[in-house]
């Protein structure tokens, strides 16, 4: 267990798992609980406790537990993500970027706050990542790309130079970017497929 400042995850379900490895790994954090939008028991992903309900965070707070992060997933748009980290920031919380220790940032990267970079994602020279996105498992994000912030990056996806995606874009499971692409605000670029064009805001192409 981290002996690290502690921290509520805000979410259970299987993205949490992925976060909560990563954070038992890292030992930065002590993990208090997760807090959920309703009553699921008394244990959730891991086996780490329920702390309560959404309705309970300002008293999580109160009690002196200022730090959080979101667990839940891109739940088919960025939105969901946004209105709990508008919540949490009206709160006071803090809500730090959480990296694997797996994961290769290079010199130069920058993450924003709320981020998630999973296992063995790659972040390379001057790439940009906004708030609040997800980079997950074995995701490349290449020199100079600019990820929009709650923006999901998923499993296995390659974002090769130079890529620029906009705010609450999804990019599937192993897809591929070609470098100098430009994905549009909340477009949805489907599992496998290779992008070669810029992709228009809202979007969704599945690279046929």
């Amino acid at each position: 267990m981290a002996h690290g400042e502690r921290i509520i995850l805000i979410g259970s379900g299987g993205h949490a798992g992925s976060v909560a490895d990563s954070i038992l790994q890292s030992r930065q954090y002590e993990i208090a609980g997760y807090i959920e939008r309703e009553d699921i028991g008394e244990k959730g992903s891991l086996g780490i406790p329920v702390l309560g309900t959404d309705s309970d965070l300002e008293a999580v707070f109160a009690a002196g537990i200022h730090t959080a992060f979101v667990t839940i997933g891109y739940m088919g748009n960025g939105h969901v993500r946004e209105r709990i980290y508008d919540r949490l920031k009206q709160i006071g919380y803090r809500i730090p970027a959480v990296i694997d220790p797996s994961a290769i940032l290079a010199d130069g990267a920058r993450i924003g706050e709320g981020t998630f970079v999973g296992k063995r994602a790659v972040v390379n020279s001057n790439a940009q990542v906004g708030r609040m996105c997800i980079v997950n498992t074995g995701a490349i994000v290449e020199h100079d790309n600019e990820i929009g912030e709650f923006s999901h990056i998923a499993v296995g996806s390659v974002l090769c130079g130079g890529v620029k995606v906009g705010k609450r874009a999804f990019i599937g499971a192993n897809a591929a970017v070609i470098q100098g692409v430009r994905i549009g605000d909340g477009a949805i670029v489907g599992a496998g497929a290779t992008v070669r064009h810029d992709i228009k805001s809202g979007q969704v192409y599945y690279g046929k």
